[in-house]
């Protein structure tokens, strides 16, 4: 048989042991122990701790101790500590094993009168007081295999049933303790994470076992981080993308985007001591702003849409920018209904269409400029001269029809054809006031049909409604404009396909505009994902997308619009796709998206929903409900990630800048 080397004489000496089984049921083993004996470890046994039992053959002993020969070190049982209970009494059909194995623990360990004189009975019956019974549930076993190089494997199954009394309960030694906690976890790109605490007093310091995660384990998968305000999330999460950055260094593998909510990590704050992600990684972090913050080193990149270099999106962006009550009314309504062109050309394109599509444009400028969005003309001319255009700023109408026109509304003659954006706009304006009260005049009409189409005069009726109206109400989409932006979109992707992280501020944003960038910029991620995939290009590149405050991102009840979500659960491991994402509680967030979770960090919750919820979705957190809602000290989470089977109790390093790359 091959034996653990993991197990020691060491691992098992007599101030490791705690007691014997004394009553075996479901995936349960009741101990019974002491803390009356001096020297021992019994008195740090909490809640939650893990501990080992190794079995005897029944035949070779049977009651208190068992020498090292006896104990079969094949099989390491792991147990978490449920509760302490009360010995069994007269009533109890275990009394009479619990007598026989409280006399013989007391005759075999309790210290000599120094006076070579026997216990007294008052000293007996005190000893006998401070047994008790310890519930411990069984998680599973370790066992070596048969072939020396596989290591340890960790089955949930118990294997054969035995008598409760074969089972011999240990306290774990740092060699047992670091099989327990890092043992199965994957060996690649390992980061320190925390240590070991399974309460909240601070007795975990006096003998400290780190607890590793697998950056191999976050990348391409989902993780969920949940837990009360104020309870680490936020350091979990740049503890994670730390850790990317770090085990990334030399492949550039993964890129990151970040919707960074409350703006902590595109920006340091002093108070905390420590350089923000942005700041702490320079060379291979990108911030984009809503609105800018502190003092930049550089101008800062900002969110930013150029509505009039992208035409072809614009009311669809408006839509989403816009207040609700703004967006669904009827005059505005209409006007987001309209399908404009892109300013391009094709080889296929005529001049006639391609003046069409240039004069829609170009009215679609007006409106814009009539609203108040800043213009800048020499883009604008350069995008036009560009595509052929060798008037750029000349709508080209019939001779006639501005004669018409001018005559009309402004009593005078046309000028000269336009040459500047400001004569396009004037002349532009013109014409759509001569077609909105004079839509019977024939020189409105080309070949018997009116010069302008449906979306046209839609656009006019907007720019010169009747009273009560006003263009003005598409204003709220001024802080979203620049006529410097180019396509940050385009840019994103590929900075993430640079393995650079990106995050945005979002911090100055209300929930309606971070689920706009949220999903516009996820779809945009994942149909580049999806389309390497199809052309068979991902080559082991990945995207990690982290979203805080997620319950506004996926909420339960969200139907169609987290539909992009729901895709990254289902099919972002295809498309090399991970997503971490946080928020107070597990009840608030999408099913489909929770059951499709592999990591899992919790803190804090203090409702029974929460837990059971949680329970639901990942069984390993069925047994400790109670704890996650009792204990409320920051950073002290409950961790299943991938590569564990069943969950540990850490309390997480606090994110300072510093690498914490294992070696």
């Amino acid at each position: 048989m091959t034996h653990l080397n993991i197990i020691s004489p060491e691992s098992i000496l007599p101030s490791h042991y705690l007691g014997q089984g004394i009553d075996l049921g479901e995936q349960r083993i009741d101990f019974l122990v002491s803390q009356g004996f001096p020297n021992d470890q019994r008195a740090t046994l909490v809640q939650g701790s893990f501990l080992i039992a190794l079995k005897t053959n029944i035949y070779q002993h049977v009651i208190g101790y068992p020498s090292p020969e006896n104990l079969n070190t094949e099989i390491i049982y792991l147990l978490r500590v449920n509760k302490s209970k009360g010995v069994p009494d007269q009533s109890s059909h275990l009394f009479g094993m619990s007598q026989v194995i409280i006399n013989n623990s007391i005759k075999n360990r309790a210290p000599k009168p120094q006076d070579g004189t026997a216990h007294g009975t008052d000293d007996t019956e005190l000893m006998k007081s401070l047994f008790f019974l310890l519930e411990c549930e069984i998680m599973g076993t370790f066992e070596g295999s048969a072939d020396p190089g596989a290591g340890v494997n960790f089955s949930s199954d118990v294997g054969q049933i035995s008598p409760a009394v074969v089972f011999h309960l240990f306290r774990p030694d740092t060699k047992v303790m670091d099989l327990i906690l890092n043992g199965m976890l994957n060996p690649e790109h390992r980061i320190d994470f925390g240590l070991l605490r399974p309460s909240e007093n601070e007795s975990y310091l006096a003998n400290k076992e780190p607890v590793y995660i697998s950056m191999m384990d976050i990348r391409g998968k989902r993780t969920a981080m949940f837990g009360k305000t104020r309870m680490g999330k936020s350091n979990v999460v740049k503890l994670v993308v730390q850790g990317m950055l770090d085990v990334t260094k030399e492949q550039r593998n993964v890129g990151q985007l970040i919707f960074d909510v409350n703006g902590e990590y595109a920006n340091s704050n002093p108070q905390d001591g420590f350089d923000a992600i942005a700041s702490a990684y320079p060379d291979r972090c990108t911030s984009y702003f809503l609105t800018p913050r502190g003092v930049q080193s550089e101008a800062p990149k900002l969110l930013r849409f150029n509505f009039y270099e992208r035409t072809f999106e614009a009311l669809s962006v408006m839509r989403e920018l816009l207040p609700p009550s703004t967006a669904e009314s009827e005059y505005v309504a209409r006007l987001l209904t309209c399908r404009l062109p892109n300013l391009a050309r094709t080889e296929h394109d005529s001049e006639r269409k391609i003046g069409n599509r240039v004069r829609k444009v170009m009215l679609f400028w007006t409106l814009l400029d009539i609203c108040g969005f800043e213009v800048n003309p020499q883009r604008l001319q350069n995008r036009m001269e560009a595509i052929g255009i060798t008037q750029p700023f000349n709508p080209s109408f019939p001779q006639l029809l501005r004669l018409s026109a001018y005559q009309a509304i402004r009593n005078s003659t046309p000028p000269p054809l336009p040459t500047t954006f400001a004569d396009m706009v004037t002349e532009i304006s013109v014409v759509a006031r001569f077609s909105q009260s004079y839509q019977n005049d024939p020189s409105l009409r080309r070949n018997g049909q009116f010069i302008f189409d449906s979306d046209e005069e839609i656009m006019i009726s907007f720019m010169f409604p009747p009273i009560g109206y006003s263009p003005f109400v598409l204003r709220p989409c001024l802080q979203f404009h620049s006529p410097e932006a180019g396509d940050f979109v385009a840019e994103i992707l590929y900075k993430l396909a640079q393995g650079e992280t990106v995050i945005l501020d979002l911090g100055s944003a209300n929930e309606q505009i971070i689920r706009y960038f949220s999903r516009s910029l996820s779809e945009a991620v994942f149909r580049e994902q999806e389309s390497k995939f199809v052309s068979n290009t991902l080559n082991n590149n990945f995207i990690q997308i982290y979203f805080e405050e997620a319950h506004m991102i996926f909420p339960p009840n969200a139907g169609n619009t987290i539909d992009v979500y729901s895709r990254f659960a289902k099919e972002g491991a295809k498309f090399n796709i991970g997503i971490v994402y946080s928020t107070q509680s597990p009840s608030t967030v999408n099913r489909d998206l929770l059951s499709q979770t592999e990591n899992f960090f919790i803190g804090h919750l203090s409702s029974s929903i929460d837990t059971e919820q949680l329970a639901k979705i990942q069984h390993a957190f069925s047994q400790i409900g109670d704890i996650i809602m009792r204990q409320r000290t920051r950073g002290l989470l409950h961790v299943l990630t991938h590569s564990h089977r069943y969950v540990i109790p850490v309390q997480a390093n606090r994110y300072n800048g510093s690498s914490r790359l294992v070696p």
